[in-house]
């Protein structure tokens, strides 16, 4: 078992490791919790729900509480559900809600956590590769017309439990998801992160280099959030690729895009801004090679029909945003990110010459 400690206004350690999940109850027999409820989705529910519910169960009382799978789930109707829930199952101060499962369930059960009796335990164990991003940092909420965690806080984990035997269920697709957020942690971090991703031409859980790969991706977080708990500065660079992804999510939503392969579409289009913005056109930072990369490693990475205006306007609801103007998160060089905003017909014209761009770069594959 590794160890990570971060060093936040409330300091906590991530725990990485294979199976840990049946060593959970002695792993947090520390805090003295009086009950646990455990709030996971039906599709991990399946997996491990009956395996931390049984190491638990012989160190603390639990309760279960199991959502939807699916961004739906992070709504204001479920957050009642559950504080209805811990209300009737008699929670109090002493007692700790469980995240068990990936970014929707981590983001709706911490929220839910920070806001019970005005805030109570909160563990994350993730079950994805998503997660390793966010399960650390402290960024809990729910989402409100269609808009991606609008309602929120800073809400840090007492403990992180990283098993990552879990990942071993994941479906193509999902781990996909989650390297996308392994690969932006590369692109803004200036050290060997990128260049170790770059030299392959797959990544699995089965790759040797894959524990470094993800705990070096966790350490790119974890120093960032430690220097900017609350987003005020350079946390924000963590937002490289999502103004247009969570806009591709959003307006994509009924066919089922994941996060990371909209964030993926989101860093290209941030790539290409960044070049243009820095007068050398963009393919010092998105070129052909890159593009070529990513598709060899199943990413697919246009749409069939771009809603321009959709998108435009989800991405004027960007929590980034200042007095009306689009936030981007930019790079002069890999591992050199800033923030700048753009007027709406700015950004209009970069997506734009973006989607003419991408469309007809060869061997582009279309994501929906």
């Amino acid at each position: 078992m590794r160890e990570i400690n971060v060093n936040t206004s409330k300091g906590y350690r991530i725990l990485i490791g294979s199976n840990l999940r049946y060593e959970i109850g002695t792993l947090i027999d520390s805090f003295q919790f009086n009950k646990v409820a455990i709030i996971t989705d039906e599709n991990v529910a399946n997996f491990y729900l009956d395996d931390v519910t049984h190491a638990l169960s012989p160190h603390v009382s639990t309760v279960n509480y199991v959502v939807q799978a699916g961004e739906r789930s992070k709504s204001f109707a479920d957050f009642e559900r559950i504080q209805q829930f811990l209300l009737d199952e008699q929670l109090d101060r002493n007692s700790a809600v469980l995240a068990l499962g990936g970014g929707v369930v981590g983001d709706l059960a911490g929220f839910v956590a920070s806001t019970y009796m005005r805030g109570i335990g909160f563990i994350q164990m993730p079950s994805t590769l998503l997660a390793h991003d966010s399960s650390v940092g402290g960024k809990v909420a729910i989402n409100l017309s269609n808009v991606k965690n609008v309602i929120g806080q800073f809400y840090q984990p007492d403990l992180v439990i990283y098993d990552q035997a879990m990942l071993a269920t994941l479906s193509d697709r999902e781990f996909r998801s989650g390297l996308a957020e392994v690969i932006k942690h590369g692109f803004i971090q200036n050290g060997s992160l990128l260049e170790s991703l770059l030299d392959k031409s797959q990544i699995s859980i089965h790759d040797p280099d894959f524990s470094n790969i993800l705990e070096n991706s966790i350490h790119v977080k974890r120093e960032i959030v430690e220097n900017d708990e609350r987003e005020s500065n350079i946390r924000q660079y963590l937002n490289l690729g999502h103004t247009l992804g969570h806009a591709i999510e959003s307006v994509y939503s009924s066919h089922s895009v994941t996060h990371g392969e909209s964030v993926m579409i989101g860093i290209l289009f941030d790539l290409y801004v960044s070049g243009l913005e820095n007068g050398r056109g963009q393919s010092n930072l998105l070129n052909h090679s890159l593009i070529d990369w990513l598709t060899s490693l199943g990413y697919k990475l246009t749409v069939n029909n771009w809603e321009s205006e959709k998108l435009i306007t989800s991405m004027l609801a960007d929590k980034k945003n200042d007095n009306q103007q689009i936030a981007l998160i930019l790079l002069t060089t890999y591992g050199n990110p800033y923030v700048k905003h753009f007027d709406k017909k700015v950004i209009e014209s970069y997506l734009e010459g973006f989607i003419s761009y991408i469309s007809q770069t060869p061997n582009v594959k279309t994501l929906c």
